[in-house]
């Protein structure tokens, strides 16, 4: 165990919404703010112990979060906290983001209503209002509305196929590591991305969303791997 697991205060036991849940954000919030570290292993006794509950709720926790790619496993050796996404991994998620929301939206185009652009531009408008900082606490809350807005896109498919492989990416989740530390960069621009797409399907014009989308997500790539 870290010595930031150590010295820091017990957390009350987790109460209230289903503790898989709980455990989840809980471990996930620790190694997004570099409270884990790499390589550092997760002991399913310990941290049962720690949040007040059972084995089985940690261990759910442990292997979604290994789903998400932010935890390794090793049979008898158990879960270790994974690296952060390096440049190469980064590259392949938004390839494949690429790949899954421009698909998504050539089938879905004909789809778009005026109650899917309102639920767009309110999500905008609350990530373009919110204040972030540095830390998962400051910037959670941004990562989830970024994922509903793209979700919402992904999902006017309809198709399960395409929606259960944009969520097997868990890029949302992956990049929380990548954000620590520096925050979201360039929230200006990337709500201003946001609103060009919204235009574009609000024209019904696939060219501009398509062209919308992709520089959006080729700006988020160049965004995320930039030194911070």
């Amino acid at each position: 165990m870290s010595t930031a697991q150590q010295t820091s205060p017990r957390p009350a036991p987790l109460r209230g919404r289903s503790l898989v849940d709980l455990a989840h954000a809980e471990i996930h919030k620790r190694i997004a703010n570099g409270e884990i570290r790499e390589g550092e292993r997760l002991v399913i006794d310990a941290l049962a112990r720690e949040f007040g509950t059972s084995l089985i709720p940690v261990r759910e926790a442990l292997a979604r979060l290994h789903a998400e790619r932010l935890v390794s496993f090793e049979a008898n050796k158990g879960y270790r906290a994974a690296a952060p996404p390096d440049a190469l991994e980064l590259r392949q998620l938004f390839d494949a983001r690429l790949i899954l929301e421009v698909g998504a939206l050539e089938t879905a185009i004909p789809l778009v209503d005026a109650p899917l652009l309102d639920a767009l531009r309110d999500i905008n408008e609350e990530m373009r209002t919110g204040t972030y900082g540095t830390t998962f606490e400051g910037y959670a809350a941004f990562v989830m509305l970024n994922a509903r807005f793209h979700e919402r896109l992904v999902s006017l498919s309809g198709n399960p196929f395409i929606i259960d492989a944009y969520r097997a990416l868990a890029y949302h989740q992956r990049i929380m590591q990548t954000l620590h530390g520096r925050g979201v960069p360039d929230i200006g621009r990337l709500v201003a991305e946001h609103d060009a797409i919204i235009a574009a399907l609000d024209r019904r014009t696939m060219e501009a969303a398509r062209a919308a989308i992709r520089e959006h997500i080729i700006g988020g790539w160049q965004r995320l791997s930039r030194t911070p």
